[in-house]
């Protein structure tokens, strides 16, 4: 109840009953009090107690009236931080949070500790969580957000989910973000960096990856060569193979795929003479070498290249060799594989 209103009423109350009081008795009362001598109209007497009670009561009230109040604000408080609080969580970066009821703490504590999906928008949510739900969604179902427009990317570390699943949105609809990344790579998490060096291989040339070679493995060269293979002009030229390999320990096995790509790439006297040069400095490379001899027909230096070798190296080599001279006409390539050339 108002207590304006209580009072109003109270005090129209209290003035009626003083009147009929004084039309009855309209006489005076004296009382003495410990030496004072009161002289009241009756009427007066009547309502004393009445005006005592209004009184006591209207500071009851607002006693009660105030400690509800502050009581509310406590509540009120705390439910905006838990709405705080589940914000964050959505944004799968939860954050200690005090609340000012005890109990309501106690409860809500966990969020501070927990990240939040949801498997679809609940009804009746509203405000700012509503939004936020909302291009969360649309992150989920392949759509790019801006998070720095919507502040919240700083407080988004570079492992955050949402942030991730974001960058890897930008990255299938523009491809031309893997290059943003792999230069500023120590912003971002090492999985979009892997992913972004993926897209990367898929859509540069050699050129535009030079500055990212150290980057690469063997395995992220041969993303290029099968390019290369396929016929798409990416620049693939002995200097390029040169300034790759540089930053890269091979295998026999690679260099036997290197080789692959060469024979469609280059001319004859570029391969043997890359090739030869890789031989001379690691023996991985030597299988390869080997290959293009014999892929070139190159027959006399291929029997030197075995006969300075001991018999029970480069076997599959060996009996490739023995069909030649027995005038077999079979091809190197249908013969021999990166499986058994390295051996």
């Amino acid at each position: 109840m108002r207590i304006g209103l209580y009072t109003f009423a109270a005090l129209a109350f209290i003035g009626l009953i003083a009147g009929l009081v004084y039309t009855v008795a309209p006489g005076y009362y004296s009382v003495d009090v410990s030496g004072y001598h009161l002289n009241l109209p009756i009427a007066v007497w009547i309502i004393a107690p009445m005006v005592l009670l209004l009184i006591l009561t209207v500071f009851h009230m607002i006693y009660h009236g105030t400690r509800y109040f502050f009581v509310r604000r406590k509540w009120q408080r705390d439910a905006e931080t838990l709405e705080e609080s589940l914000y964050w969580s959505l944004l799968n970066e939860p954050r200690p949070q005090t609340y000012a009821v005890a109990e309501f703490g106690e409860k809500a504590a966990i969020l501070s500790h927990a990240s939040l999906h949801l498997k679809d928008l609940p009804e009746g949510v509203t405000g700012k969580l509503a939004k936020t739900l909302e291009w969360i969604k649309k992150i989920e179902h392949g759509e790019v957000i801006d998070l720095k427009a919507k502040k919240v990317e700083r407080f988004m570390g570079p492992d955050n989910p949402v942030r991730m699943q974001n960058e890897r949105n930008r990255l299938a609809q523009e491809p031309e973000f893997a290059d943003t990344i792999l230069r500023s790579r120590e912003e971002y998490s090492k999985a979009i960096v892997a992913e972004a060096l993926q897209v990367a291989l898929r859509h540069e040339t050699f050129f535009k990856l030079k500055k990212y070679s150290h980057l690469m493995s063997f395995a992220d060269l041969e993303v290029l060569l099968d390019r290369a293979d396929a016929g798409e002009d990416i620049g693939l030229s002995q200097e390029m193979c040169a300034y790759f390999l540089e930053e890269m320990t091979l295998t026999c096995a690679d260099y036997f795929r290197l080789a692959q790509s060469a024979v469609k790439a280059f001319a004859p006297d570029e391969n043997l003479a890359l090739f030869k040069r890789h031989a001379a400095e690691h023996t991985a490379a030597e299988a390869a070498y080997l290959y293009l001899l014999f892929r070139y027909e190159m027959i006399d230096q291929a029997r030197e290249f075995l006969e300075e070798h001991d018999e029970d190296e480069f076997a599959a080599f060996r009996a490739f060799y023995a069909l030649k001279k027995n005038k077999y006409n079979y091809k190197v390539r249908d013969f021999i594989t990166a499986q058994n050339a390295c051996k």
